[in-house]
């Protein structure tokens, strides 16, 4: 079974029905029980953050938030994670700058995912693998 780390703009994208081609297909795989897509908690938060800016397109973000927990809750192939202290010292190794996309990374790291579902270009510069 494949294994995804997805950022905060990915979340997003497949919340509100707009993810490009390859992105979509790691969505549609842990959809049907093929992969597993885990959400760092950091990226739970940016995504219930943004919403609640009204960043996003939908008419009642109260109830996008909403939906969105219930996945994560319901779906045995969504998983919300910490970051460990392996995913700590991966951090301190980071080469990527900004916090939320370097605990990303390093959680990415630490579980040994078979991609990182964004289209950050600082962490696809890394040289970690990266769909989009």
């Amino acid at each position: 079974m494949k294994i995804y780390v997805a950022d905060a703009v990915a979340l997003a994208c497949y919340m509100e029905g707009d993810l490009p081609r390859l992105a979509d297909r790691a969505f549609q795989e842990a959809d049907q029980g093929e992969a597993h897509i885990i959400f760092p908690e950091i990226v739970v938060g940016e995504f219930i953050y943004t919403a609640l800016k009204g960043r996003l397109r939908a008419r009642d973000p109260s109830a996008l938030i909403s939906e969105m927990l219930e996945e994560l809750e319901t779906s045995a192939n969504f998983e919300q994670a910490s970051m460990t202290q392996q995913a700590w010292k991966e951090f301190l190794r980071s080469t990527v700058r900004e916090l939320h996309d370097r605990m990303i990374h390093a959680l990415a790291i630490s579980r040994s995912v078979d991609a990182i579902i964004t289209n950050d270009e600082e962490i696809r510069k890394t040289g970690f693998r990266t769909i989009w």
